[in-house]
């Protein structure tokens, strides 16, 4: 595990709208902060409930260790989102991000 890579999380909208488009940015920087480029990432989205399945996507990298996602939610309520992968050293990097949508309207 990577404990020396920092993991910054950003979404736009700050609070997903269902159905809506959201951008996802994962920002990676070492110990000495400097960009982590290169990494093989992806996101899984969960509904903190069971009965939902859960959306998984690819993390497409951008430059200088920030790679973005496309989501889009299908239900108002409490998500987890898990960013996982592999940098390029050979070391996994996982990391969640709890979020909460809300309905459309």
């Amino acid at each position: 595990m990577a404990a020396d890579v920092s993991v910054e999380w950003t979404m736009t909208p700050t609070t997903p709208i269902v159905g809506g488009a959201t951008r996802g940015e994962v920002a990676l920087r070492d110990g000495a902060h400097r960009p982590v480029r290169g990494a093989k990432l992806q996101i899984e989205a969960h509904m903190s409930h069971p009965g939902m399945a859960a959306i998984v996507a690819p993390i497409t990298e951008r430059g200088d260790g920030v790679y973005e996602v496309q989501l889009q939610f299908a239900m108002a309520g409490d998500w987890i989102l898990l960013v996982t992968g592999t940098l390029p050293d050979g070391r996994t990097l996982s990391h969640r991000v709890d979020i909460a949508t809300r309905p459309a309207g």
